[in-house]
């Protein structure tokens, strides 16, 4: 196999490898050769080399470049004007150019501030070109300049007028002397001259046709002025010269004639017109004439010969057609597969079925306890048909083709939402001489062409993966022109899902959507170990965190997972109150929100002494060491959900990355994990502590790559679609792959929830849970109100009187340092609380009913949780 890198061959035969003992030397010298080539290759900077480093430059490069030749341009003009005497820098410089170029500073000056300029006008839409002969013309003429300028100065000691900085300076007190040394000052001066004429007449263009219009004119003006200053014999004798000159053929005085005189043409002979054609070959295939039409079916009609002569004469628009045209099947199949199709320029393609596609379903087998399935809607995918992928891979390789990439799709991956083609980079073609010649083509260079792709092909937005990870390809993601909704439960019921629960056994699996090639992508709360959700407002966040509540509720029981929802829009989640899996009911308040975060701060520390006690790593060996027996004691995998952060980093910014910070870092072994989502994908709010712990991340639709980068940390999440299409990025992934997320409706969630709420209620009546309403961080929480609402001091009032065994206002007035009037009111809350008796006569001290250990606010405690009415 040989290769071809960017235009270039190399072509091995094969043969028989000769043995090292039998090595001739002409074997010797060929190997000594190729030894010698490949160091040569080895210090050569090959084109792409150069390709590669004007594709690394930045688009505003030539802006910097402009403004900084345009402001040295006029730092020169001031250094030269000598503005400031006392900048020293400016000084220096002015010197080195007089010194250098004498008076032609002045226009080296002008030279940079112009060639600034020059940059700068493109971007306004004025182009200015300059051959390499312009160039050359330029230097040419500056050089003869200050070599003029030294040979007209009329100093006889030239290298001294250098010194001084006039004349030409040193360059052209080195050109001056060069030719006068030899031929003298004279001729140095009509050979500079001369150049800078020749240089200038270049410079502005003039042809060599114009330079001999003029001489011709001249030299006739002057012929007609001589032959009037002659007698009238002399006179007639000339003409009588020139009418016979006339009278003899010349074939190219004719023709040189008619360019200068338009009268003298009309009087020329006709000649034959010559119509020179371009070769077939060398048109692009889109100019191609003679194109049959496509025939899909294989049924093509015997054309007269009269219609093929006018389908030569088609215009552009219907060669286009023809040429974006599939084709006709040729009855073949390619090495993997694919039927073959003949393009109407006589290419050879793949054609694309979608019969492959459907999915296979599994029999689920599911605990009675767990909701049906047939709770869930069943939507089947939309796939697009054959014509319209067909119909795109065409395009795709046709404008490819027209900036010179000759490529083949060779899959193609069909999505809910998108379709990907795979375009693989190279091509391999064979000979006449039975070689394999592999041409390729930078995979930078195809990326580089999304934006002409996506007019092509008409598309919304278009995504380009280069290339696909694992796979030799580059992935052009078009959107589909009916896209399909990706319902849960046919998620659920795929035979991959069923694959990957029966592998991993895992409780926290979750059915995330569908890929781009409309394969189940399942994820693992447990692996990841939390997830991080981003993206404008109405890309499909919420109905995300939804959908992972909802499966999460529908493969587990209350003994195997709990939830914790903190729903600061206090619309997302509140619908699934009721539900036996909540640790408490989904909480809206701010200040209620983080008092939740610091009780599961708390309680991960609690299930860590636990594993501290049974020497468990985490809570999967817990479980295992405490035996089916004990298996109330299991401790159940806590989900922790949070809709908005965003307005909790902006309220209380400290306390919501502290506690989210603590539990992302440590709550994993202990089976607590977080899943957040914020529709601010900016720096204040996903900040980088709070980023580094949470590797797994989604990146919904944003505005700007600059979002993407914030959430990714690479770019592609503003060419998303929304509406549940999404980025999602593993902590063990290279890049992040395109899934389009699952829809639940309200129905659906409504319909589960019942369920749950059902079953709860016959579980209480058989005895075997019990009613669970208020959640396990309400004590805290009340205290806390309790303490805000009445006196801060309290608490520590408390220990003081527990400790001392007595209660007195002098004795919290001395050892608090209060006035009167607030320990009375101390005193009167905790005889209140009934964490001191009545008041005794005499002045004494009251006794302290609470014995140190005890809660003082128990009592407090329980009657609020039960209720006014209790």
């Amino acid at each position: 196999m040989t290769q071809k890198s960017n235009g270039g061959k190399t072509a091995s035969r094969a043969g028989t490898p000769s043995k090292s003992g039998n090595r001739t030397p002409a074997n010797k010298t060929s190997t000594a050769a190729s030894l010698r080539g490949a160091n040569v290759d080895r210090y050569t900077v090959k084109p792409e080399f150069w390709e590669r480093l004007l594709d690394s430059l930045p688009p505003w490069g030539d802006e910097i470049v402009a403004i900084v030749l345009i402001v040295f341009g006029v730092v020169s003009f001031l250094s030269l004007l000598n503005v400031s005497s006392d900048a020293t820098i400016a000084a220096a410089w002015s010197n080195a150019l007089t010194s250098l170029f004498g008076w032609g500073s002045v226009l080296i000056s002008a030279g940079i501030l112009l060639l600034g300029v020059i940059i700068m006008l493109p971007k306004l839409g004025i182009v200015i070109r300059f051959p390499t002969r312009r160039v050359l013309a330029l230097e040419v003429a500056f050089l003869s300049t200050l070599a003029l300028f030294h040979l007209f100065s009329g100093d006889n000691e030239l290298r001294a007028l250098a010194r001084a900085g006039q004349g030409g300076g040193l360059v052209g007190w080195a050109l001056s002397a060069l030719v006068s040394g030899l031929f003298g000052t004279i001729i140095a001066i009509i050979v500079y001259g001369l150049l800078l004429i020749l240089a200038l007449g270049v410079i502005f263009g003039l042809r060599s046709a114009a330079v001999q219009h003029t001489l011709k004119t001249v030299t006739a003006r002057l012929e007609n002025f001589g032959i009037q200053m002659l007698d009238a014999a002399e006179r007639a004798r000339v003409l009588r010269r020139a009418a016979r000159a006339e009278l003899q053929p010349d074939p190219l005085g004719g023709a040189l004639q008619a360019l200068e005189d338009p009268q003298a043409a009309k009087r020329l002979p006709p000649t034959p017109i010559v119509r020179i054609r371009r070769a077939p070959e060398n048109l692009p295939p889109s100019l191609r004439p003679g194109a049959q039409p496509p025939d899909i079916t294989g049924q093509q009609q015997a054309a007269p010969e009269t219609e093929a002569n006018a389908d030569a004469l088609l215009d552009q628009a219907d060669r286009l057609a023809r040429f974006n045209a599939i084709g006709t099947l040729t009855g073949k199949k390619s090495k993997d597969g694919f039927m073959l199709v003949e393009r109407p320029d006589g290419r050879i393609k793949r054609y694309f079925t979608v019969e492959g596609m459907k999915e296979a379903k599994a029999n689920l087998r599911r605990n009675p306890e767990l909701p049906p399935l047939e709770l869930l809607r069943d939507i089947e995918l939309n796939l697009p048909d054959e014509l319209e992928i067909n119909s795109n891979v065409v395009l795709i390789e046709n404008t490819l083709l027209e900036f010179d990439i000759d490529v083949d799709v060779v899959d193609v991956k069909v999505g809910p939402t998108v379709t990907q083609y795979a375009v693989q980079p190279f091509r391999e073609t064979t000979g006449a001489d039975g070689e394999t010649v592999m041409s390729r083509t930078r995979v930078s260079k195809i990326a580089s062409l999304s934006s002409d792709l996506a007019l092509a092909l008409a598309a919304k937005r278009l995504r380009v993966e280069a290339p696909v990870p694992g796979h030799s390809y580059v992935g052009i993601e078009v959107p589909n022109r009916n896209p399909s909704v990706v319902a849960l439960r046919s998620v659920y019921e795929s035979k991959a899902f069923q694959d990957e629960v029966n592998k991993k056994r895992s409780p926290l699996l979750v059915p995330l959507g569908r890929d781009v090639s409309g394969a189940p992508f399942i994820i693992d709360l447990a692996a990841m170990p939390h997830l991080l959700i981003a993206g404008t407002t109405g890309s499909g966040k919420s109905v995300a965190i939804a959908a992972m509540a909802t499966a999460l509720i529908l493969h587990n029981t209350p003994q195997t997972v709990r939830l914790v929802m903190l729903d600061p829009k206090m619309v997302e989640l509140s619908r699934f109150n009721g539900i036996p899996h909540l640790l408490g009911p989904v909480e809206t308040d701010q200040d209620r929100i983080i008092g939740v975060l610091r009780w599961c701060t708390r309680e991960m520390d609690r299930r860590y002494k636990l594993l501290e006690e049974h020497g468990a790593r985490n809570i999967d060996t817990f479980n295992a060491r405490l035996g089916r027996r004990r298996k109330d004691e299991y401790l159940p995998y806590i989900v922790i959900m949070i809709d908005e952060i965003g307005d909790l980093m902006l309220t209380r910014p400290d306390e919501t990355e502290k506690t989210i910070t603590r539990l992302a870092q440590m709550a994993r072994a202990v089976g607590m994990h977080l899943v957040v989502a914020t529709q601010r994908p900016s720096v204040d709010v996903i900040t980088g502590l709070i980023k580094a712990n949470f590797p797994s991340r989604i990146s919904f639709a944003v505005a700007s790559n600059t979002d993407s980068r914030v959430i990714l940390d690479t770019g592609g999440a503003e060419t998303l679609m929304g509406k549940g299409d999404m980025l999602f990025h593993a902590s063990d992934a290279a890049a992040p792959r395109r899934v389009q997320g699952c829809y639940v409706s309200d129905d659906e969630v409504r319909a589960i929830v019942d369920y749950w709420k059902n079953w709860h209620e016959i579980q209480m009546q058989q005895g075997k849970v019990e009613d669970v309403g208020i959640g396990p961080w309400e004590r805290g929480l009340t205290r806390r109100e309790f303490l805000a609402e009445t006196d801060p001091m309290l608490e520590e009032a408390i220990s003081l009187v527990i400790a001392e065994g007595e209660a007195s206002a002098s004795l919290i007035q001395r050892r608090l340092g209060l006035g009167y009037p607030r320990a009375a009111r101390i005193m009167d809350l905790l005889e209140q609380l009934g964490i001191i008796g009545e008041q005794k006569p005499g002045g004494r001290g009251r006794e302290v009913r609470i014995k140190p250990g005890e809660d003082p606010f128990k009592d407090l405690i329980d009657r609020r949780m039960k209720g006014p009415g209790a």
